[in-house]
C-alpha cells in the first residue's frame, strides 16, 4: 500500500538504497476499531522514483531474500494497472454507475463475465490500433 503523506516512522534496518524495515505507530482510533492491533507495526518501506516523483510503498513482506524489492515494486505497478482497468470499466462500460441489473448472485456473476470479455476486446483493439499509429500508447 502507498505510504500516507506525512506518516511518521522509525527506520529499524536499512536493506538498501531505497529499501528499509520501519516501525510505525498505530492510531488510538485504529486500536479501538481493532482491539488486537499492537501500538507499533513493523513493515518494509520501498521507494521508487517514477517521472521525477518518489513513490513509497509499505509491505508486510519484510524478508529481502524471499521478496526482492524490485519484484515487489514491479508487482505493485502491475496491480496499479489492474486497479486502473477496474476504474476504467466502471466509468466507461457502466457509465459511472455501479448498477447491475441482475437480482441473484449467479446472474450478477454472469453479467460481470459478460463485461470482462467486452473490456478485454476493447483494450486489445486499442493496442492493435496503436501499433499502426507511431507515438500512440494504448
Amino acid at each position: 500500500m502507498p505510504l500516507r503523506k506525512g506518516a511518521q516512522y522509525e527506520v529499524i534496518q536499512c536493506l538498501g538504497r531505497q529499501d528499509a524495515v520501519v516501525s510505525l505507530s498505530t492510531s488510538p482510533l485504529a486500536r479501538k476499531h481493532w482491539p488486537g492491533l499492537p501500538e507499533r507495526l513493523t513493515a518494509r518501506l520501498l521507494s521508487k522514483t517514477v517521472k521525477a516523483k518518489v513513490c513509497q510503498i509499505l509491505t508486510s513482506m519484510t524478508d529481502p531474500l524471499r521478496f526482492p524489492s524490485d519484484e515487489i515494486v514491479d508487482l505493485y505497478s502491475h496491480r496499479w494497472e489492474i486497479e486502473s482497468g477496474f476504474r476504467e470499466m466502471k466509468q466507461t462500460l457502466f457509465n459511472s454507475s455501479y448498477t447491475l441489473r441482475s437480482k441473484t448472485p449467479e446472474m450478477i456473476e454472469q453479467e460481470l463475465w459478460g463485461v470482462l470479455p467486452g473490456y478485454n476486446l476493447l483494450r486489445y483493439q486499442m493496442m492493435e490500433m496503436s501499433c499502426h499509429c507511431p507515438g500512440i500508447h494504448p
